[in-house]
């Protein structure tokens, strides 16, 4: 019955460094990506990444919360411009 017993100790920071390699990644992708429509969509994909990666430095990553804000404040204005592109 000890199974349950045991707390496994999660790495937060590992996890930030995951997400963030995968962010970095899906960024490269949209600054690539002719299509405006779908680089909308990888574009609120990130923003939502960024959202995650915020809330692991709130659950105890050790990074600099005001810095990643800053980023995902950069990629929402750049998510902004998309938009007003292809409503065009």
């Amino acid at each position: 019955m000890g199974f349950f017993s045991k707390k496994q100790k999660i790495n937060y920071d590992a996890l930030f460094k995951e997400q963030y390699k995968s962010i970095n990644q899906l960024t490269m992708q949209a600054q690539n990506e002719l299509d405006y429509t779908i680089k909308e969509s990888l574009y609120a994909l990130i923003i939502e990444k960024y959202n995650e990666l915020i809330g692991l430095i709130d659950k105890g990553a050790s990074f600099d919360k005001d810095h990643f804000l800053s980023l995902r404040d950069n990629i929402l204005n750049e998510y902004q411009k998309i938009q007003d592109i292809n409503r065009e």
